[in-house]
């Protein structure tokens, strides 16, 4: 078994509550101004627009410290460990000042290729007091870009623990073998250089908080930030009662239904979570490394008890995740990865399921959800031709990503927002983006009535998407994620499950997470899942299933059968009827 426990640091004496605010709010700032500077200087849509990144700033120890309060939850989870592995590369004694270390090897950042790692020293009169990391997502690496790899090799280039900056010069041999492996090299390189940007800010602001305070460096903050933090979660805990709580939830995986089966045991003040029984790894790139599982994993347990703790070294501290070595959920290297969100966003589902049974009593419903259905994205790639090549474009190839969303599963206290990033915090892409980066045209982009999950709190809907294909000649479309097409998002204490997914050309369904060629004037519809209802569908106010009605989220029919609710042709509600429908 596999096993990550956060670590500590060394001792050091405490910081007054005013000062500790004043400092925390600001180490908070700075990881906003870097990660917008990130995002205003990127060059691809699935970081300008999508916000597919995060930043953060971390210890001299390698400890998350501080983070933006819209960052993706399982890369900020993760950076704490990229860092001390990195380390263990490249020892703090032989750090310089400007030095940047990258990779995006999925064992150490973030779970796939794509997603690429950069981690800046920052040291004060010649000591190194913190460290300021950022992940993006890129675009295009080189491999497949989807989940027909069967192992590593074929999903791209793996950038091993590497500088890109030696005390502020730039090691051209890694920037010449990125250009050399990627379809699309300006857009790579910009966001790279975006990524670079970003720690530059928070290495500027940082150095100018610790001169304006009179600072040597922030150990002691740092002490009394991961303290606090540790002490609160092991308080959460330790509210529980003692015991083993499971979860049981299904991915349609690549060609097979994949268990994800997870135990969660409360001893004192300290949680584990434990996925003995989840289905081993595949041949395909659908698997999760360990890390990004146990970022995942951190993260419900998070929401569930202590929603307002912020993510530090601390805050992790009384929390272990452990799966079996060679699961789909800690696959043997190479497994292919590229997918790997098919599955790990299915965690969540399977923690919130264990810990329900806590609801009401120890666990406040508002911060349980059945399962959502997750985020999907959508890749085109092709050559340009002379007619739909923009004006601003230099390159003969595009590769785009479209990333959108299903419904959110509903939580004990409120329905699921519709087309919802969850458990992501990516924002929603506007089409004129995507129309602009690719021979595409929407067609339509409305909510799926009934695909929400019944429930006294429905679920969010899904969303059915159409693009028509402008393209001179046949370009490829691959629907990446497509997860909740066989197995859809199941509800918690009694909930529906959430319609399901799906995906067609010309109205014939095909396949996901396999590219398939398209011809011009194609159709292709993209409808990703809803999430689950919570609770008795037949207990949810007649009023808001009415009100559902009138939006068009429910269908009349769906009133009747799913709820027990009567509404006429005039949108009112027959009492009568609808007493006899609930008996």
């Amino acid at each position: 078994m596999a096993e990550r426990v956060a670590t500590a640091a060394p001792g050091r004496g405490a910081v007054d509550p005013v000062t500790l605010e004043i400092l925390w709010s600001r180490l908070i700032s700075i990881v906003e101004e870097s990660e917008a500077t990130l995002v205003r200087t990127s060059f691809s849509p699935i970081i300008g627009e999508a916000d597919d990144h995060s930043a953060a700033l971390l210890d001299a120890h390698g400890n998350i410290l501080a983070q933006t309060p819209s960052a993706m939850p399982a890369f900020i989870g993760i950076l704490g460990h990229t860092t001390r592995t990195m380390l263990q590369h490249f020892p703090a004694e032989t750090l310089k000042p400007n030095d940047v270390l990258t990779t995006n090897d999925p064992w150490i950042c973030c779970g796939h290729l794509n997603d690429l790692n950069l981690l800046r020293p920052i040291f004060h009169h010649g000591k190194l007091i913190a460290f300021t990391g950022n992940t993006a997502h890129l675009t295009d690496i080189g491999g497949r870009n989807s989940a027909e790899g069967m192992d590593l090799f074929e999903e791209g280039l793996r950038i091993l623990p590497s500088k890109l900056y030696s005390a502020g010069v730039a090691n051209e041999e890694i920037y010449k073998f990125l250009r050399g492996n990627s379809r699309i090299p300006d857009q790579m390189i910009g966001d790279l250089n975006a990524q670079l940007a970003a720690t530059e800010t928070a290495q500027r602001r940082l150095i100018e908080m610790v001169e304006e305070y009179g600072l040597d460096d922030i150990e002691s903050l740092t002490e009394e930030i991961q303290r606090r933090t540790e002490r609160v979660m092991r308080e959460a805990i330790a509210r529980l009662p003692d015991g083993d709580y499971y979860g049981q939830v299904y991915s349609d995986g690549y060609d097979a239904t994949l268990t994800i089966k997870v135990k969660v045991s409360i001893r004192g003040d300290a949680l584990s979570i434990d996925y003995t029984g989840t289905s081993d790894q595949v041949e395909r790139g659908i698997n999760c490394p360990m890390n990004l599982t146990y970022a995942e994993s951190v993260w419900p347990i998070r929401v569930a008890l202590a929603p307002d703790i912020p993510t530090t070294e601390g805050s992790l501290r009384p929390i272990t995740v452990s799966a079996p070595d060679g699961s789909v959920l800690n696959p043997r290297f190479p497994a292919a990865v590229q997918a790997r969100t098919v599955v790990v966003h299915n965690v969540h589902a399977a923690i919130f399921q264990a810990l329900s049974s806590l609801v009401p009593e120890y666990i406040d419903p508002a911060n349980v959800q059945a399962h959502s259905g997750c985020i999907w994205g959508d890749r085109f790639r092709g050559q340009w031709t002379a007619r739909w090549k923009p004006a601003w474009e230099t390159r003969s190839h595009f590769v785009s990503s479209y990333l959108c969303n299903g419904g959110q599963g509903a939580s004990g206290v409120k329905d699921g927002a519709h087309c919802m990033s969850y458990p992501d915090n990516c924002s929603n892409m506007p089409i004129e983006v995507v129309e602009n980066r690719q021979p595409v045209i929407f067609v339509k982009k409305e909510i799926r009535q009934d695909s929400g999950g019944p429930g006294t709190f429905r679920g969010g809907c899904g969303q059915t998407i159409q693009m028509r294909v402008l393209s001179d000649r046949p370009i490829n479309y691959v629907v990446n994620s497509g997860d909740k097409i066989l197995n859809p998002a199941p509800g918690l204490k009694g909930g529906l499950p959430g319609g399901r997914g799906n995906a067609e050309r010309n109205g014939e369904k095909i396949p996901a997470r396999v590219w398939i060629p398209v011809e011009p004037g194609d159709l292709i519809t993209h409808e990703p899942p809803g999430g689950g209802g919570y609770g008795n569908p037949l207990e949810r106010d007649p009023a808001a299933v009415l009100n559902d009605v009138h939006h068009g989220y429910v269908s009349r029919g769906a009133a009747r059968e799913a709820y027990g609710v009567a509404i006429t042709e005039d949108l009112s509600i027959d009492w009568q009827e609808t007493a006899r429908l609930r008996g």
